[in-house]
């Protein structure tokens, strides 16, 4: 037996609506912070990841460079520091295993490899297939740093879907599901107001004196829009 009466439903209905909107609009909120702070995420972790990357391939190939120059010494020497110092920068923003174990391979094989440079004489190229080493490994991370990047763009961009999928249902879809119902749920309502009306009506044209229970619910039908017809207007 349903003990739900029809203004029970009404409220119900009237009060989904609101309820969708405002959790949607937590929601949304959230996502407005997310999506505005990501930009600055972006550039402090994975691009800055890509950077100190970039800044290693730069290091090494002007270490290479300075090899073969008069103040060799201190431009390798310079190079080193740089290097090094585009390791730590690295590791302060890993965002992977893969990452972790790549850095931590450039910065082994970089350490003994240093010593040799700068123990190296000029013109000596017996170093070089360790350096083109060294830089094919920090190429790698330049391609993990980008995989990264990317993978953080298609995640923010699989969540701007889905904040879509919810504004449009939460927004849109169940609000107008709310008023579609509500209206033929007071659609009904109308009807049988309608008809107690011309009940009422009926009642007081077999009794000239209406007792007191009709007039209150003549007073009440009025009240809720419903009034007594006007006789001057049926003529």
């Amino acid at each position: 037996m349903n003990n739900l009466t029809i203004v029970t439903k009404l409220r119900f209905m009237a009060a989904i609506a609101p309820a969708i909107l405002l959790l949607a609009a937590a929601l949304i909120a959230g996502a407005f912070h997310v999506f505005g702070t990501a930009p600055r995420d972006i550039y402090e972790n994975e691009y800055a990841a890509a950077r100190a990357a970039q800044g290693m391939e730069n290091a090494l190939y002007k270490m290479d460079w300075g090899r073969t120059q008069p103040d060799a010494s201190q431009i390798v020497m310079d190079q080193q520091r740089g290097f090094i110092s585009e390791i730590e920068i690295a590791r302060s923003h890993i965002g992977t295993r893969e990452q972790a174990e790549r850095i931590e391979k450039i910065a082994n094989d970089a350490r003994p490899l240093f010593d040799a440079l700068r123990a190296a004489q000029p013109g000596d190229d017996s170093l070089e297939p360790r350096l083109r080493d060294l830089e094919g490994t920090v190429a790698d991370l330049m391609s993990l740093d980008d995989a990264a990047l990317i993978a953080v763009a298609s995640g923010a961009e699989s969540q701007s879907r889905t904040m879509i999928a919810i504004t449009i249902v939460g927004l849109v879809v169940i609000p107008w599901i709310c008023f579609v119902v509500i209206a033929r749920l007071s659609g009904g309502l109308y009807t049988e107001l309608k008809e107690m009306r011309r009940r009422a009506d009926a009642l007081a044209e077999r009794e000239p004196t209406p007792s007191q229970d009709a007039r209150a619910l003549d007073e009440s039908l009025s009240k809720l829009g419903f009034p007594k017809p006007n006789p001057m207007l049926a003529e």
